[in-house]
């Protein structure tokens, strides 16, 4: 179940520590550890036993190359792992709606409808985009493929006093199938910290 709980976070992703904090009316975030320079935090959410995670960290990465890298204008072939399947629905140049499958091994594959949104683009010298799951009249549930029920987050990247880049990663997940949080949270927390670091190495390859 745990390792579930890590392929649906690093397909949800696919689609920072912070000088200033980015705008939040949520409830508090609570310290989680520092992995690798990455400040994670958690919050609880309300009516969900999971909890929101909340990644930060300081980078000298390119905005431009980074936001290009969580929002590409065609998406990378081929599949990497664990999708099996990822089909733009529908896009225009700052969003993109797609339906995606995954593979988990020993249990059931996940399938969603995800819609993901270029707030702010990397040339402004800043960089947001958000994304969540949405449902969809045109893919309904599969047979074989349980429908994630809840899934959103969003990335904020902004320049420091310094000449470094502040980068905020948010996530909120629940992998459906009756799993339960407690089973999740070590795979979910260890999952996110891989994908922002893979992101990023990425990002400021040549």
């Amino acid at each position: 179940m745990r390792r579930i709980a890590g392929l649906l976070l690093t397909a949800a992703a696919l689609l920072g520590v912070a000088a200033t904090a980015v705008a939040d009316d949520g409830a508090p975030w609570h310290p989680d550890g520092v992995k690798d320079g990455i400040q994670v935090e958690t919050r609880p959410v309300p009516g969900s036993s999971f909890e929101e995670l909340r990644l930060s960290l300081t980078s000298t990465v390119s905005v431009q190359r980074l936001c290009e890298e969580l929002f590409p204008k065609v998406l990378p072939t081929p599949l990497p792992r664990p999708y099996k399947r990822r089909e733009v629905l529908r896009e225009t140049p700052t969003e993109r709606w797609t339906y995606e499958q995954i593979s988990v091994p020993l249990f059931s594959d996940r399938d969603y409808v995800v819609h993901a949104k270029l707030e702010i683009p990397g040339s402004t010298g800043r960089c947001a985009l958000s994304f969540t799951a949405e449902a969809d009249p045109s893919r309904p549930p599969v047979s074989g493929y349980v429908r994630i029920p809840a899934l959103r987050g969003r990335w904020d990247i902004f320049p420091m006093a310094d000449g470094k880049l502040s980068i905020q990663y948010r996530l909120y997940s629940e992998p459906g199938g009756g799993m339960p949080a407690f089973m999740t949270r070590g795979s979910q927390r260890s999952t996110a910290i891989e994908f922002m670091k893979t992101t990023l190495a990425h990002a400021a390859a040549p």
